[in-house]
């Protein structure tokens, strides 16, 4: 009838669902399978907030594994060490690519990139 057609998200749960119980079913092992790409966003935010929750979301339904999401956000690319010009421009790409148009923070853990960068603090 076409009610879920818009309903990507829910649809590759379904799918996703389905191959498993299918693989399982044959015999055969769950790597190398390819998941619907909603449900995998979803589930690689989700993994990204709480790897825990994720966990449990996982043994129930089926999606990558944690290791697996590293790898491809990995390989998708990181920013450059230091402050650059192109890493400005990947995250403003990045964010006008999931439709964001507000304010964001660019920021790294890494406290050795530019030693001589200090803050300032204005006396207002």
């Amino acid at each position: 009838q076409g009610r879920y057609n818009d309903r990507h998200v829910f649809l590759g749960v379904l799918d996703t669902v389905m191959r498993v119980e299918d693989r399982m079913h044959q015999g055969k092992k769950i790597t190398n399978m390819r998941y619907d790409v909603s449900y995998d966003e979803i589930c690689t935010t989700l993994a990204l907030h709480s790897p825990r929750s994720y966990t449990l979301l996982q043994a129930e339904l089926g999606g990558r594994g944690l290791r697996s999401m590293q790898r491809i956000r990995a390989k998708n690319g990181q920013f450059k060490s230091g402050i650059h010009d192109t890493n400005f421009d990947s995250a403003a790409a990045w964010a006008k690519s999931f439709g964001w148009d507000g304010p964001f923070i660019l920021a790294t853990d890494d406290t050795k990139v530019v030693a001589a960068l200090r803050s300032y603090r204005d006396g207002d």
